[in-house]
């Protein structure tokens, strides 16, 4: 029993009831041909004057569909295949000094085979053809018709075609002989292959239940069965060699694929030849073509094409080109063969670090080698992968690498400045330059206009410094919100928030979904410095049961301060939270200063026990004075060194003698005026009377300058 598999591919039904379906298949030595009519019947075929012409016997013929045939063949040995406008036959030009050898392989699929070389000697297939049913002189070459003089037109003469031959014709021994040698070489060659059960004639074969007609999915082949080869004993000598677990560099030589062949070229290229006979995908021309659009930075049509070969037989450096397209369009690839050959020599540690997220820290990552593959890439690539890659090392500490990568897009005769300025911005923060990085950012949004990484980064810039920005950043980024997806997106939602805060829009900020976690502490840091009053209270002013938003240490020293600074000391406590002895000194000095503003004075000098700097110990002496302890006071301010504050202390003593000499001249001029008078008792009632009128007066206006020189609390 012959197999199905013993021809190549199989056929489909046709396109119609009326349609006949033309296909082809290329071999080393001959082309072939396969037509399936609409129904078993006749067919003839003869020799036309550009080569042959064929034909179903039938009343009318089928439409031919001719739509697939060039995609496997070329135009050597078949130049040209038509359909004859005037008797619907199909006409075969021929390109070659060549012949046709036809065969039925079953009723209604005839198969014809173009072979150089001239017809064996008595076929029937070289007499003149002509159409059934074609009026005289009309033979169906599929170019003039035979016989048709053009000069006769509208005078009836028309030359008498040569008579076919009547069908069929005796064939003899001769012309049947090298169909019996075909199927001979064919069989031997399906035994060969395992494709062909052999038996022994006479032999009764065993029959099943099952209906065995022909379905219209039987296979019909012509050629060896793909996938099944005939090797010498001495080809398995030769092991395969063992998997180093590093891909082999030949594979992933990416620069060689393009050359300086033309995009365009190159895209052609890639979308002709994917399949062979009877659409067979052909593994050559798929890898060939895989390759060329990743070239071209095509990497989802290079995915799709690689998905073109079969899963039956699965091919390892197919599924390297499928994560090589998945990290050109910036996908993941979780089962990504790259994950273990960071450490590798040649491309493929490239692509292992860009198949990653991040690069780890320490050994194990061949830097070398990965920069080595990016400065080898295309230029458009270079564009493409190298922000991505610089920040991997970025973040990996690796300004250098960061460096060198900036430098290799650069020196593309194509440069795109945005990319470049955008990755001069980045290594600016990287470094703490933010006013450089700032400038670097703006450059790359204006190249690039509405770039999210390019807005993104000014925004990153402004919130370093918290210089203000304009409210435009923010709506650009409003706008591209939608568009963006996965870390592109937590990225663009953080800096829509800073952007309106920095933009002075922070009631819009804090109702942003974005506005949670680490966005919404990094938000405060923007709201307690660039907030006005209002905003700021709005929002800092918690419910005495609502937990207040965990925010850095230092900022929420800030939002405490400015709500002390605002008069807000409960509201402020909040934000300090618990103090305990061992906590840092700005904070217990923060606590008592709260404290000290509700009232609670001893609580105060509580939280400052043991701080002696002069901030701790002007508080401690406001603290005494509350209390009415002016003796502790008065150390205390001794102790801070703050004679301005000790000389006001010190009157309410009585101690008016014992102000420091170095005071300004109106201190110095009241404690005169307070000093008692030496005068005698002798000057009588009225010269004390007059005495203590010119002491008043004295006191008076030593006050009054004492008031003048010391300056009124600014207006908020």
């Amino acid at each position: 029993m012959i197999r199905a598999v013993l021809l190549l591919l199989s056929l489909a039904l046709p396109a119609s009831a009326d349609t006949a379906r033309v296909l082809s298949g290329e071999h080393g030595d001959f082309t072939r041909l396969v037509i399936e009519l609409p129904e078993a019947g006749g067919w003839t075929l003869g020799r036309t004057a550009a080569g042959y012409g064929f034909a179903a016997k039938a009343e009318t013929q089928p439409g031919y569909d001719l739509s697939s045939v060039w995609q496997r063949i070329p135009r050597i040995r078949l130049s040209a295949l038509e359909v004859d406008p005037g008797t619907g036959a199909l006409s075969l030009v021929l390109g070659c000094e060549c012949h046709v050898f036809p065969f039925e392989y079953q009723p209604g699929v005839i198969v014809i085979d173009i072979k150089p070389g001239p017809a064996p000697a008595g076929s029937a297939f070289e007499t003149a053809f002509a159409a059934p049913g074609a009026p005289p002189g009309m033979v169906g070459t599929g170019r003039t018709p035979q016989g048709y003089d053009w000069l006769a037109t509208g005078r009836g003469e028309v030359e008498e075609a040569t008579p076919p031959l009547p069908f069929p014709l005796p064939t003899g021994s001769v012309s049947l002989e090298p169909l019996r040698q075909e199927l001979l070489e064919q069989l031997a060659r399906g035994a060969a292959d395992g494709a062909v059960d052999m038996e022994l004639p006479g032999k009764t074969r065993k029959t099943s239940d099952l209906d065995q007609g022909v379905l219209p999915w039987s296979n019909v082949h012509l050629g060896e069965t793909p996938g099944i080869a005939v090797t010498s004993p001495a080809g398995s000598a030769t092991a395969a060699a063992p998997d180093s677990g590093c891909a082999d560099p030949a594979l992933l030589d990416l620069p060689a694929w393009g050359g300086a062949t033309p995009p365009q070229d190159l895209l052609t290229e890639a979308h002709s030849g994917l399949y062979g006979e009877f659409d067979a995908p052909d593994p050559d021309a798929i890898q060939h073509a895989t390759r060329l659009l990743l070239f071209l930075g095509f990497g989802a049509e290079a995915g799709q094409t690689a998905n073109l070969a079969s899963p039956e037989t699965p091919d390892a450096t197919l599924g390297l080109y499928r994560s090589m397209a998945r990290i050109i369009d910036g996908e993941s690839d979780p089962q990504t063969p790259f994950a273990a050959m960071l450490d590798c020599e040649g491309p493929a540690s490239l692509w292992a670090a860009l198949a990653r997220d991040r690069l780890p820290a320490g050994p194990g990552v061949n830097r070398d080698a990965i920069l080595q593959g990016f400065v080898a890439l295309p230029s458009h690539l270079r564009h493409h992968l190298g922000p991505a890659l610089a920040g991997k090392f970025l973040a990996r500490d690796d300004a250098e690498a960061a460096r060198i990568i900036r430098d290799a897009m650069e020196r593309a005769p194509d440069i795109d400045k945005a990319s470049v300025a955008l990755l001069d911005a980045k290594a600016d923060l990287h470094e703490g330059d933010a006013s450089a990085a700032q400038a670097h950012a703006e450059t790359a949004v204006a190249l690039a206009g509405d770039d999210a990484g390019s807005l993104v980064t000014l925004v990153d810039a402004h919130f370093r410094t918290l210089d203000p920005l304009g409210p435009e950043t923010a709506e650009a980024l409003l706008a591209l919100q939608g568009e963006t997806g996965g870390d592109t997106r937590a990225a663009v939602d953080r800096a829509i928030v800073l952007a309106m805060a920095l933009s002075g829009q922070v009631d819009a900020a804090f109702r942003q979904q974005g506005a949670t976690g680490q966005v919404l502490a990094d938000l405060w840091r923007v709201a307690q410095d660039r907030a006005t009053d209002d905003q700021f209270l709005q929002h800092a002013v918690v419910a005495a049961a609502q937990p207040v938003p965990a925010v850095a240490p230092e900022v929420g020293v800030g939002i405490a301060e400015r709500l002390l600074a605002l008069g807000f000391p409960d509201a402020a406590q909040a934000w300090i939270g618990p103090v305990a002895p061992g906590d840092p000194a700005d904070k217990r000095l923060l606590a008592a200063r709260g404290a000290l503003a509700q009232g609670a004075a001893r609580s105060a000098i509580a939280l400052i026990d043991g701080l002696h700097d002069t901030g701790a110990e002007v508080l401690r002496a406001d603290a005494w004075l509350k209390l009415g302890d002016l003796s502790a006071a008065e150390l205390a301010l001794a102790a801070a060194n703050d004679p301005e504050a000790l000389a006001r202390v010190s009157p309410w003593t009585g101690d008016w003698a014992g102000l420091d000499p170095a005071l300004p001249e109106p201190w110095l001029k009241v404690a005169d005026s307070m000093a008692p008078d030496a005068t005698g008792d002798d000057i009588g009632l009225l010269g004390r009377g007059k005495q203590a009128v010119d002491a008043s007066l004295a006191s008076r206006e030593a006050i009054t300058a004492l008031l003048s020189s010391v300056a009124s609390p600014a207006a908020e």
